[in-house]
């Protein structure tokens, strides 16, 4: 869970997530290949993905959040998480490696290799759903230039 207070007004914070969100603001302004944020706001709901240089960029963390009121000021308080997609993904994957391993053992091919095998594969799937600390970082880094004073 990530909380990050500011003291602008919920509203003008929210304003404040809409400019430097905007995807006027990414459109060619870094020196090497764009590192874009794209983001989502609804009301007080708020959700950010940071898109790499790949189209594509799979299991790439997002955060998703409110903008909340908080004495004086306001904060943003949410989570990082994966996309739906990946999560689907991933449990698809570990199905097949768990059915997989299942027919090898009832073949009695299961040696002690193949059960390794099996469970590195599953244990580097589960760890793809897990977002890594440099992301949560770098989204930190930027939320934190949303909500500080100017």
């Amino acid at each position: 869970m990530a909380t990050l207070k500011s003291n602008h007004s919920p509203v003008e914070l929210a304003s404040r997530w809409d400019e430097r969100t905007s995807p006027a603001r990414f459109a060619g302004n870094d020196d090497v290949l764009d590192t874009v944020y794209r983001a989502k706001r609804k009301g007080n709901n708020v959700f950010l993905i940071r898109k790499g240089s790949v189209s594509l960029d799979p299991f790439t963390t997002v955060f998703r959040g409110r903008i909340l009121p908080c004495g004086e000021g306001s904060m943003i308080k949410g989570y990082f998480s994966k996309r739906a997609f990946d999560y689907v993904l991933l449990a698809i994957l570990l199905c097949l490696d768990a059915a997989f391993a299942l027919k090898a053992s009832l073949m009695g091919e299961m040696t002690g290799e193949a059960f390794l095998w099996c469970l590195g594969f599953a244990v580097i799937l589960v760890l793809l759903a897990i977002p890594t600390p440099f992301a949560v970082k770098r989204y930190t880094a930027f939320m934190r230039d949303i909500t500080k004073d100017e």
